[in-house]
């Protein structure tokens, strides 16, 4: 029998393929951090506009968000009683056939 080589070597490699691929990730990669950076300013600029446009300082915002809140769930909870007070009959009170 013939004696051949089965183990990996470098030599295998296409050096040309792998250092184009390490080139295009390296520009991705550094495409990817431009894009972020961008995004991220856009998103700072956005909340600096917003603020400079709130009537509210963001603590009182919060607390006024926050009132609302209890507010809207005080409605609904009342309106909630209001209307099974009005509605549900117990089974003892209703009338048997």
């Amino acid at each position: 029998m013939g004696q051949r080589e089965t183990d990996w070597a470098l030599d295998d490699l296409n050096r040309g393929t792998l250092l184009l691929a390490v080139l295009v990730t390296a520009i991705g990669g550094f495409l990817a951090v431009i894009g972020l950076s961008i995004a991220g300013a856009a998103v700072v600029a956005a909340g600096r506009r917003w603020y400079h446009r709130v009537d509210l300082p963001p603590a009182e915002l919060a607390r006024l968000k926050w009132e609302q809140a209890k507010a809207a769930a005080n409605a609904g909870a009342g309106a909630w009683q209001e209307t099974e007070s009005e509605k549900y009959v117990p089974r003892r009170m209703q009338a048997s056939p």
